[in-house]
């Protein structure tokens, strides 16, 4: 009983302690028998709390002396504690009786046992009325810590709502850049509208004072030309000498007029681009926004993105298929045009057999194919259904546009007469395309979906050539406003700045007879080098990336899917004709 005991306790300190535990006064004769009474009288022989209905047989049937007093009278009457448990040894659940000094344990009966050769164990009943604990610091310390506590719970709480209220922040953050971005493409568009109207305004009163000088000088030569043809007729030998001597100097004259008004070059279309810092943005994708954390720490928000340095691939082959004469064609097919439309389906054409056929990702023939009337040069893809297709050598001056529908049936929309022979052809941008020339002094021109020619800026170097077939073809890098023009005899791929104004030849062992060129990934070019039977990857800036054998004779024709993953690739080789497809993947250092 004397570990249930503490004399003179302090039931405020006591309930402080233990939590919701209380002191009672309860009969003990009744606790053995599992009932709770309250004790109202104590016996200080016996050491013993009894309840009225217990303290008669306490009195008559336990021998000795009994001094019965009432609880309340006695002030310093014991009380007893519920501990909780804490009276409790943790191994063998008795109650605890001991202190080993040696080990600071407390000791049940169980463990005098194992503690039994220790120096001092002692009796906590004895060492307790002469050591008092110091209960009161404790307490203050458990305070303290219970202070520390709710001071770390106020905290989380605290950064739980400024987690709500960033993401409430950065949300905000974001629309208000976004509202920024608007007005500023705004204003810019705005600006470059009124630049635009400012230009026509110049251009077309310079074409106006370009048609009235012609218009004059055609009605001089209507006069002249009437009076010629009178002398000519009826007009005696010394009046035809005589108007013959005359005409020399006006004609001299009304040469000079024309051929000054030739040199006037008036521009018929215009055209955007846009800085590399726009075209970074777009690159970048949702990699343009980060997340910063409260230590300054920055976490990607986007798990895989491009990266906006070009960087080397690997191609792996898919599909190789050989392209023999069969059916109804007439001569071994040559394709000579390649590209790929939005949803995967490949588009070529063949210029041997006149025919524009539709391809799965198998290089399996999609439904019936385009029969052209002439031989087709190349094709590029201009929307999600509509292709367009140059007309190739021959003397054929004309842009077919096709429409490819779902089902796979290809019509002719529309046939543009030009004023050159076009070869290879490929997007500048929705509505213009830029193509290579035939038997024309410019390398490289400019053709809207509307069928209007332009040139590029004279600023720009081209080689001082008049290229004829499969002798250069041309690509356009959008991102980087660079057209990149293939010359298959020199051996070299010129890279063509066209906002800077900036030109770069590139030569290289690994490029021999350059053929067909296409962007590749990133701010790249991929080429296909004839002579090594290759595909040369290059930065815009001329630096080669890699080079990728392959498994054709003399490959030519050349495109890269609109997701830049996959890749496909023609020969021109007799006898061995061949169509490659490849998963491109970034190449793993």
């Amino acid at each position: 009983m004397a570990s249930r005991i503490f004399r003179g306790s302090n039931k405020d300190n006591a309930g402080d302690f233990i939590g919701e535990s209380t002191v009672t006064q309860s009969c003990e004769p009744c606790m053995k028998t599992n009932i709770s009474k309250t004790a109202t009288v104590f016996c200080k022989d016996c050491d013993e709390f009894l309840c009225d209905t217990c303290k008669n047989p306490h009195t008559v049937y336990k021998p000795g002396q009994h001094n019965i007093v009432n609880v309340p009278e006695n002030k310093s009457a014991p009380v007893i504690l519920d501990m909780k448990g804490f009276d409790k040894c943790h191994e063998h659940a008795r109650e605890i009786v001991f202190f080993c000094q040696d080990h600071s344990k407390l000791c049940c009966l169980s463990c005098v046992l194992i503690h039994r050769k220790c120096d001092q164990l002692d009796e906590i009943a004895k060492v307790s009325t002469q050591t008092r604990p110091d209960l009161q610091g404790i307490k203050q310390s458990l305070i303290k810590l219970q202070s520390e506590a709710d001071a770390i719970i106020a905290d989380c709480e605290q950064s739980e709502t400024g987690l709500n209220e960033s993401i409430a922040k950065i949300s905000s953050e974001v629309e208000t850049m976004k509202d920024r971005i608007i007005q500023l493409f705004e204003g810019a568009k705005q600006k470059l509208i009124s630049e635009a109207k400012q230009f026509k305004t110049a251009e077309v009163k310079r074409i106006g004072n370009k048609r009235d000088a012609s218009l004059k000088v055609k009605e001089v030569l209507n006069n002249v030309l009437s009076m010629c043809c009178v002398v000519l007729d009826r007009g005696t030998p010394s009046q035809q000498y005589i108007y013959s001597e005359q005409m020399k100097e006006k004609q001299k004259t009304i040469e000079s007029t024309i051929d000054d008004q030739r040199k006037i070059k008036c521009s018929s279309t215009m055209t955007v681009s846009f800085s590399k810092q726009v075209t970074s943005l777009l690159e970048m994708g949702s990699n343009s926004i980060k997340l910063n954390y409260a230590d300054n720490k920055t976490v990607n928000t986007s798990l895989l993105s491009l990266s906006p340095q070009p960087m080397p691939v690997t191609l792996e082959l898919l599909v190789s298929v050989d392209l023999p004469q069969t059916g109804d064609d007439k001569k071994e097919p040559l394709l000579t045009g390649l590209d790929f439309l939005p949803d995967g389906r490949l588009v070529a054409v063949d210029n041997k057999n006149m025919k524009c056929i539709i391809l799965n990702e198998r290089l399996q023939r999609l439904g019936t194919p385009y029969k052209f009337k002439n031989n087709p040069g190349s094709v590029v893809c201009v929307s999600h259904d509509t292709l367009c297709v140059t007309g190739g050598g021959g003397g054929i001056k004309v842009v077919y546009l096709l429409s490819v529908s779902t089902d796979n049936t290809i019509t002719l929309t529309r046939e543009i007469n030009t004023t050159s022979k076009f070869d290879s052809i490929c997007c500048m941008s929705p509505s213009h395309m830029v193509v290579s020339t035939l038997d024309d002094p410019r390398p490289a021109r400019m053709v809207s979906v509307d069928g209007v020619e332009s040139d590029f800026d004279h600023f720009l170097t081209f080689p001082m050539k008049t290229y004829k077939v499969d002798e250069s073809k041309c690509t356009y890098v959008q991102s980087k406003n660079t057209l990149v023009l293939t010359d298959r005899l020199a051996h070299t791929v010129y890279m063509n700045d066209t906002v800077n104004r900036t030109s770069r030849a590139v030569t290289n062992e690994n490029i021999q007879e350059p053929r067909g060129a296409c962007p590749g990934p990133g701010y790249t070019v991929l080429v296909c080098s004839k002579d090594n039977d290759s595909i040369v990857h290059l930065t815009i800036h001329g630096k080669i990336l890699g080079t990728y054998p392959v498994d054709m004779r003399y490959p030519r024709s050349i495109c890269v899917s609109k997701d830049d993953t996959r890749l496909a690739v023609s020969n021109s080789a007799e006898g061995t004709k061949k169509l490659h497809l490849y998963k491109i993947s970034p190449a793993i250092n």
